[in-house]
């Protein structure tokens, strides 16, 4: 019995399945740097929300204030200060479930996976959470992205509460 307890513990924190354990979703603090081949750096922070639908919002608070929302197929970018929203449509999507789900363990707490072409190292924390998430992106800059003040959750968050809100006077940028 014993054994079954240990093994069934593993199994739910990740470690003895070999995969990431993806909550139903997240919250948190984060803190991104962007280092491009020059050695350049760029560093923003600001927070973040997750729910498995693929629903992603990002609201930067330093240097500037944005909001990046995305469904995995579209991404909206608002500017607040020059008081602009720029809608895209992603050519490869983008699906941070998949990108969890598919990594495997490299080393205690690292975790790596390639999905479309691009190669992501994942770290966890001591309790299973995610931690940071590091790529290159499709212009060769090095990105690093740090969670802090993780918290997990069930059930889906809203979808009002996943949409990047601004006003209706902004202009609009359609890409």
């Amino acid at each position: 019995m014993k054994r079954f307890l240990v093994l069934f513990l593993l199994c739910m924190t990740g470690i003895y399945a070999g995969s990431i354990v993806l909550p139903e979703h997240f919250k948190a603090h984060f803190e991104q740097t962007v280092t491009n081949p020059k050695q350049k750096v760029l560093r923003y922070s600001g927070k973040v929300a997750f729910t498995q639908e693929n629903l992603l919002k990002w609201s930067y608070q330093e240097p500037t204030k944005k909001e990046v929302c995305t469904d995995g197929k579209e991404v909206l970018v608002v500017d607040h200060d020059l008081e602009q929203v720029s809608a895209y449509r992603i050519g490869k999507k983008f699906d941070l479930t998949t990108i969890l789900r598919k990594a495997k363990p490299y080393s205690q707490n690292i975790y790596v996976t390639t999905y479309e072409g691009k190669k992501y190292t994942i770290q966890l924390d001591s309790r299973g959470r995610l931690q940071s998430v590091a790529y290159y992106d499709d212009l060769d800059n090095k990105v690093q992205i740090l969670f802090k003040k993780m918290q997990y959750g069930k059930g889906k968050l809203p979808k009002e509460q996943m949409k990047c809100n601004y006003p209706a006077a902004y202009d609009m940028i359609r890409g």
